[in-house]
């Protein structure tokens, strides 16, 4: 069964608006579905570091709270105080984790995706707007990851590169969990076959003048 692309909020649409160049056509904006967006598979790590963590804390702070026959040298108190300041960072990373896929989830509820005549766009409402874009003639290799209900995630290479390693690098620029991809994937090629007939129109009427 092939979802219909979700319809973005009357607000992201005009925000996604307020980015086009002058004369420049929407042909297609979708929000990611949310029930697409695999972001929970995190909680299989999250879970059981967390549940250490906080082990590892009670088992710090355990001192505190049995009443000891004797009471502890200076040594014994400094490794009970040491020992779950220790842990406080795991804690904090485990939470982190904990919360990262409500965190991936409003940040989608505030992402819409658009396809117009000269470029692929992703722009982010919130307390501070990012928009990014790709225009066609940066467009490389095309892939696409559909799944079995036709969702799935589009993915341009948009350049190579080098690390400080000297290990080859690729840029991507990705539409994560847009319903019916396949759709927006034939947009996209049609969309880049018009340009190079263009282009290639603009070569023979215009030749390069010869010296």
């Amino acid at each position: 069964m092939i979802l219909a692309p979700p319809s973005p909020s009357p607000d992201l649409e005009a925000i996604l608006r307020r980015e086009l160049l002058p004369a420049e056509r929407l042909l297609w904006s979708a929000s990611p579905a949310q029930q697409q967006l695999s972001v929970f598979w995190i909680w299989l790590f999250g879970i059981p570091w967390t549940a250490f963590c906080l082990f590892w804390e009670a088992m710090g702070l355990m001192p505190f709270f049995i009443p000891h026959q004797r009471t502890p040298d200076a040594m014994g108190w400094g490794f009970a105080i040491l020992f779950p300041l220790f842990g406080v960072p795991f804690v904090a990373v485990g939470l982190g984790l904990l919360w990262a896929p409500f965190g991936a989830l409003g940040k989608a509820r505030q992402t819409i995706y658009g396809l117009t005549d000269r470029r692929i766009l992703r722009v982010t409402a919130g307390k501070k707007r990012e928009s990014s874009s790709v225009l066609f003639r940066q467009m490389g290799p095309i892939q696409i990851r559909v799944d079995t209900r036709g969702s799935g995630t589009l993915r341009i290479q948009t350049g190579t590169g080098l690390d400080s390693d000297g290990d080859q690098t690729i840029s991507k620029f990705e539409v994560v969990g847009v319903p019916d991809v396949a759709r927006l994937n034939n947009l996209l090629l049609e969309q880049l076959q018009q340009a190079l007939y263009r282009d290639a129109g603009t070569m023979t009427t215009n030749p390069p003048s010869s010296r």
